[in-house]
């Protein structure tokens, strides 16, 4: 009877000092400004993802069907994009608009909606031209285009904002936000989308969000699934 007791008084020990720990990272975040760089990592694999597309249109003049490695591909950089531009528009700039007065700063997140519209019509063009087999030349570069020039723009202009008027809290309410609404699977899949060739300063903040667990189950089980995926192949699709 002892030792069931002792595990059980273990357990609830241990739940005990998990709680503190939350409860004294979650204090630390609301003294500190948001950390964004979560978010550079996520833009770094949009553009990674944008040349890998460009490549493979500039491989594939378009007369053949687009071979699955590039189909792959793209489905889950639209993905992606879609869901990362919907998460802001629906959960980041209405928080940040509620600590934010001056007329100017509130344009620039007018900008970010603005420029947002521009990018499902291009998304469409491009997913077009693959069912199409048309040349995926010219949508592609229209794209890249809107969605480079929009990150810059948002990196120079209003991530700056978030790391003013939120504090790491809020922002970490804001991750946590979004990685509800994604499922199990789905979360697994962006872990290997955006850790991706990844450089070691955009990974270390989206391992940091990882229990110890959670990152070696990256490195020995999410990370290879991904790989062996062979997303935008770089093998010569014609001859």
């Amino acid at each position: 009877m002892k030792k069931p007791l002792i595990l059980l008084a273990g357990a609830v020990g241990a739940l005990a000092i998990t709680r503190a720990r939350r409860a004294r990272r979650n204090l630390e975040r609301a003294s500190r400004p948001a950390d964004v760089g979560f978010m550079y990592a996520m833009h770094a694999a949009m553009r990674r993802d944008l040349e890998r597309l460009g490549e493979a249109s500039r491989r594939r003049p378009g007369i053949d069907p687009a071979p699955e490695e590039l189909t792959d591909g793209w489905a889950l950089l639209r993905s992606q994009l879609e869901f990362h531009h919907q998460a802001e528009d629906e959960d980041l700039w209405p928080k940040l608009r509620q600590r934010i007065h001056e007329p100017a700063e509130l344009k620039e997140i007018d900008d970010m909606v603005h420029e947002h519209a521009l990018i499902p019509p291009a998304l469409e063009a491009v997913g077009d031209a693959l069912a199409s087999r048309a040349d995926l030349g010219p949508a592609v570069s229209t794209l890249t285009d809107i969605v480079c020039r929009h990150l810059d723009h948002e990196e120079r202009a209003v991530l700056p904002l978030v790391e003013r008027h939120l504090t790491d809290a809020e922002w970490h309410d804001f991750l946590d936000t979004e990685r509800g609404k994604r499922t199990p699977r789905q979360r697994v899949e962006f872990l290997g989308w955006v850790l991706d060739d990844a450089t070691p300063d955009d990974a270390a903040p989206v391992l940091a969000e990882l229990p110890a667990p959670g990152r070696l189950v990256y490195r020995h089980i999410i990370k290879p699934r991904h790989d062996a995926r062979n997303l935008w192949s770089s093998e010569p699709v014609y001859a």
